[in-house]
């Protein structure tokens, strides 16, 4: 089946299962308690852990899987404009009770415009790169290699965006390569940018 909150697609079996196995086992009003704060952490406010681990305390792993399929719906909901009532029939065609529905859509109708905006506002912020560290180290990194620390923002892991440290060692040569490459498009994306201000 196809649907409209997943911009006229395939709903994930992760998201489906999430939603039989643990949503739909909660009750109604710790299903819109968590709606509401995963709406306000999409929004940027600070998430609160510790309720989240209360409402969701019958669910395995912390309710962590529960977060990211609340956030998979709203933000998706939100991103294709998704009428509350088509909304609520699609999510209770995937097998939610139409009460706990009813509550999730209310959470969608007081935030979707916020939420929208935030998707606007960070649309190229997901997986942003703030910083790359050298970290080459003699007897550690590879010969003709450089080893790099970089850090990354709000990157997505298991639904969820979180900030993200990785170390690579990337080959001298190619290091090179991807620095002349790197250059090139940030010619490019002035030029268009100076086109845009003209």
């Amino acid at each position: 089946m196809k649907f409209r909150f997943c911009g006229d697609g395939d709903c994930p079996d992760w998201v489906l299962a999430e939603i039989i196995s643990t949503l739909s086992n909660l009750s109604v009003d710790n299903v819109e308690q968590l709606a509401q704060l995963v709406a306000k952490r999409i929004c940027g406010e600070p998430f609160e852990e510790a309720e989240i681990r209360s409402l969701t305390s019958t669910a395995s792993n912390d309710g962590k899987t529960a977060v990211a399929c609340v956030h998979y719906m709203l933000t998706n909901a939100a991103r294709y404009s998704c009428t509350e009532s088509i909304f609520n029939e699609e999510i209770q065609q995937l097998g939610l009770p139409k009460d706990h529905a009813k509550a999730i859509c209310r959470v969608l109708q007081a935030n979707a415009t916020a939420i929208r905006q935030q998707l606007i506002d960070k649309a190229f912020r997901i997986n942003e790169l703030q910083s790359i560290r050298n970290v080459t180290s003699p007897g550690e990194t590879p010969p003709n290699c450089a080893t790099l620390e970089l850090k990354i923002s709000q990157e997505l892991v298991d639904g969820l965006p979180k900030d993200t440290t990785h170390i690579v060692n990337i080959e001298c040569a190619q290091l090179s390569a991807l620095l002349d490459e790197m250059k090139l498009a940030r010619d490019i994306m002035l030029k268009y940018e100076s086109k845009e201000s003209g």
